[in-house]
């Protein structure tokens, strides 16, 4: 009362110009808010189903790309044209899905990505496209095109870009769901507080003001009120829950939930009657424990009149009175139905994926039990016969060499030299097929006790061919597999003195150089050299570039070490020019590194 008096005595008419000012500033910012925040919701729920298109046709490509892979495997170990339709009718599915995706993706690192992407597609079909053709000409051309891992990493590639894409889009979506939460969050308070104290100020201009224009006035702010609590999208409610009763309930309540409002304020256990029967409880029981002391929030499914389900996120606020006394609650209700479909929608994506993902791991577990099958019969089936013709041949010299013409004893010799080479090759096309299946890990490791145990286990050959070998020392550590490694440079030591010119005598410099975090080991020779054409293809299998009579050798060697240093993620290389020798080099990650 001496507060109300003091007022009095200081102007009340001042007072109450000022606090209905305020209130019509509050309102006029809290709706400038509300409508600004709307319009982000309704930019944001667009931007959802945009993003879960680019997904969708993602998914899509990919299933396109992997069924293309598939009919041109298939067709190129069997020869049905049943795959090579399947592959044919891929294709094309492939341009359209990535074109469709490319239309529709917006966000700039998708775009970047995509474009990524498609070079990675565009060099995968042609590769497919290349050894369908090759087919044509040579099955076991083609097979061996395939068997080089070139499409394998392409696919692998593939497969991480569009991994990448999906992780991506699932991050934008969950940030999106979070900004909206945030925003909603946001738009509730601005609009409960502002509503309050709109309210409040109103109030007591109204008490400051006198007869007639004090009742205008309360009834303006009322209105304001109203008007504020009637533009807002989302459900507007004021409850008091010790009579379970409605106080307030905007248009937007009698919308989502498709129930009038004058049935909801007659019985207020109608909304609470609209939510599915699984729901229900944990619904009442939180409201009933929560709503009076302290903030109640819920999500839960209502069913409309209409059959319509819908999903709600409701939240409420307690409100105490200047003696902290409970007065009601107050609270906002959002319709959450496009974003729990558009959670649903992604988790069925990712789910669908993830099938399609397993089939084709299927498929590929498929086929290598097919090559493991086709590795054993080169393994048992093939040596057995070249064994026997190794053995007949050696027997032939031995027991009847003496009386065999020198034509005789040369085509003898020759039998038994081709079977050698045969057992040779068939050795290294098992180590080849190894390296490609078995588990590579890799340790801390000595480069340079690796190349002296090499160089000891080489030491007749490099005898033999009088080769000097001079490394540089003392040779780092690296991230290898010693087995490995220990293959790789066995074959670059042995081509480094076998591949001289007549007469010349071998010789050999290793040393080693750190290169940002990884080690580069060079072998320098004074061979024959290798003409430039030629550097990037003698690292295939089968690619020799001189007969076996001038040079023996099965055609894998410098395969077999590709394929090893990269199981051990590194890189190798050749520089060189025909008649001035090699610089072979092998690039690992250094021990430094990892630490």
């Amino acid at each position: 009362m001496e507060r109300i008096t003091h007022y009095k005595r200081g102007g009340l008419s001042s007072f109450g110009v000022t606090a209905v000012v305020v209130a019509l500033l509050l309102t006029a910012v809290s709706s400038s808010v509300l409508v600004l925040n709307l319009w982000r919701l309704d930019a944001s729920r667009v931007e959802v189903a945009r993003i879960n298109t680019v997904l969708k046709q993602v998914a899509d490509l990919h299933e396109a790309v992997r069924a293309a892979e598939t009919g041109q495997r298939g067709f190129l170990l069997t020869g049905d044209q049943r795959y090579l339709a399947t592959y044919e009718q891929a294709v094309p599915r492939v341009w359209s899905n990535l074109e469709a995706a490319e239309r529709t993706v917006r966000v700039p690192q998708q775009v970047q990505r995509l474009a990524s992407l498609r070079a990675l597609i565009e060099s995968k079909l042609d590769e497919l496209a290349n050894t369908v053709a090759l087919h044509a000409r040579s099955q076991n051309a083609a097979l061996q095109v395939v068997r080089s891992d070139i499409g394998q990493q392409l696919m692998e590639r593939i497969d991480a870009s569009i991994h990448e894409m999906r992780d991506a889009g699932s991050r934008i979506l969950e940030a999106q769901s979070a900004d909206e939460r945030r925003d909603a969050a946001w738009s509730t308070t601005v609009a409960i507080l502002s509503g309050v104290l709109a309210l409040a100020a109103a109030v007591l201009g109204v008490f400051s003001l006198v007869g007639k224009r004090a009742q205008t006035r309360l009834f303006e702010a009322e209105e304001r009120f109203r008007n504020l609590a009637t533009n807002i999208q989302e459900a507007f409610w004021v409850s008091d829950p010790r009579t379970s009763t409605l106080l307030y309930i905007n248009p937007a309540f009698e919308r989502i939930w498709g129930l009038a409002r004058a049935a909801l304020y007659k019985n207020a256990r109608l909304w609470l009657e609209a939510i599915v029967p699984e729901d229900r409880e944990r619904v009442r029981g939180s409201y009933a424990e929560h709503a009076a002391r302290g903030t109640y929030d819920e999500t839960y499914r209502i069913t409309r009149p209409d059959g319509a389900l819908r999903w709600i996120r409701d939240r409420g606020w307690p409100v105490h009175d200047e003696n902290d006394k409970f007065e009601y609650v107050v609270g906002i209700a959002e319709d959450i139905t496009q974003v729990r479909q558009a959670q649903d929608a992604l988790a069925a994506l990712n789910a669908d994926l993830e099938r399609r993902v397993e089939d084709r791991t299927q498929a590929l577990a498929e086929v290598n039990r097919e090559l493991d099958a086709f590795a054993y019969s080169i393994s048992h089936d093939l040596r057995a016969p070249l064994r026997a013709m190794q053995g007949y041949a050696d027997a032939l010299i031995e027991d009847f060499g003496s009386g065999l013409p020198a034509e005789g004893r040369h085509y003898t010799q020759r039998i038994a030299a081709a079977a050698t080479r045969m057992e040779d090759l068939i050795a290294d096309i098992l180590a080849y097929s190894r390296l490609a299946k078995d588990e590579v890990s890799v340790r801390p490791e000595s480069l340079e006790a690796v190349l002296d145990q090499v160089l000891a286990d080489l030491e007749p050959v490099l005898t033999r061919r009088e080769a000097a070998v001079r490394v540089k020392r003392p040779l780092p550590e690296v991230q290898a597999n010693r087995v490995v490694l220990r293959q790789a440079l066995n074959n670059l030591i042995t081509n480094a003195v076998k591949f001289v010119g007549p007469g010349d005598r071998p010789a050999v410099s290793v040393h080693a150089e750190l290169r940002s975090g990884r080690v580069r080991l060079w072998i320098d020779d004074n061979g024959i050299g290798i003409a430039s054409e030629h550097q990037q293809r003698i690292f295939a299998p089968f690619q020799r570039l001189h007969g076996v009579e001038a040079y023996p050798g099965t055609g894998i060697g410098l395969a077999i070490v590709r394929r090893a240093v990269t199981r051990m993620s590194g890189a190798c290389g050749v520089e060189s020019e025909f008649g001035q020798g090699s610089r072979f080099w092998i690039e690992l990650r250094s021990v430094e590194q990892r630490a």
